[in-house]
């Protein structure tokens, strides 16, 4: 009997102890689903490929960038590190990074929003889901 129970105490407690609480990632996003025609004037700033705007939507806002001519992203701009900050397009690296305004934390934008080395987090930004077709961008 006694031989169960230890391995089954460290079973139990071996979760808890390799869990490492600083690295989860806990991201404040909100509901987001609308569809735009980013070839139109309006949105201007996603005519070309590296192009970008921001939207209302999610918690934070979103952020839609234009990676090649039939290809989009769309990230929620709330920090993974601090959920009360939006990330911005990088004033340095244009549209391939986006960047944290309060703990400078930069994410890659091809690379699905992975932080760069040397940010605040290890957490990735939040992507939504887009398709486009028929000329229209669904985001949802």
């Amino acid at each position: 009997m006694k031989r169960l129970i230890i391995p089954a105490i460290l079973a139990l407690l071996l979760p808890l102890l390799s869990c490492d609480r600083e690295n989860q990632c806990h991201i404040s996003i909100g509901i987001t689903n609308f569809n735009i025609e980013p070839d139109a004037a309006y949105y201007q700033g996603l005519n070309n490929v590296g192009g970008y705007m921001y939207f209302v939507g999610g918690n934070r806002g979103v952020v839609i960038i234009r990676t090649s001519y039939n290809d989009f992203v769309a990230y929620e701009r709330t920090c993974p590190h601090d959920n009360n900050s939006a990330v911005e397009v990088s004033e340095e690296y244009g549209s391939a990074i986006l960047e944290c305004p309060v703990c400078h934390s930069c994410f890659v934008v091809e690379s699905d929003g992975i932080p760069i080395d040397g940010s605040a987090t290890s957490c990735q930004l939040y992507q939504y889901s887009t398709m486009y077709t028929g000329g229209k961008l669904y985001v949802y």
